[in-house]
């Protein structure tokens, strides 16, 4: 979506993402934008697959983070207030990126599939927020 933009990491900013490794110059760039803050432990873990949760942050910081108005009580069943990315959720329930399941669920831990995450960025494209370089 950034156009594969030309970058040259200056720093190794995971411990578990050395030069060395696939994908190190776009993991830095992603952490060098403030797309990916990685894992308390300074860890990134690349090879973890990514929860809903933290596709809606990845999501939500590409786009600038953008000022949200929070709803009076959560869209979602399983993600209430006080959870760690209930502002992202949140923001891509309300650009009509992410609708949840039948159930009233998001289901933030569940790792982000394929097919979903095409979904979500055509929704993202298609509303305006993200745009294609």
């Amino acid at each position: 979506m950034a156009g594969s933009p030309a970058f040259t990491p200056t720093k190794q900013t995971f411990s578990d993402v050395a030069p060395s490794t696939m994908y190190y110059r776009e993991i830095e760039w992603a952490a060098h934008e403030g797309i990916t803050t990685g894992w308390p432990d300074g860890t990134f873990r690349p090879v973890t697959p990514v929860a809903r949760d933290a596709m809606a942050a990845f999501l939500y910081r590409q786009s600038g983070s953008p000022a949200v108005t929070l709803p009076a009580s959560p869209s979602f069943s399983d993600v209430p207030a006080g959870n760690m990315y209930y502002r992202e959720i949140e923001w891509m329930q309300h650009e009509g990126i992410a609708n949840g399941w039948l159930d009233g669920t998001f289901r933030p831990l569940n790792d982000t599939n394929r097919d979903a995450m095409a979904a979500f960025l055509h929704r993202a494209v298609e509303s305006g927020v993200l745009t294609l370089a």
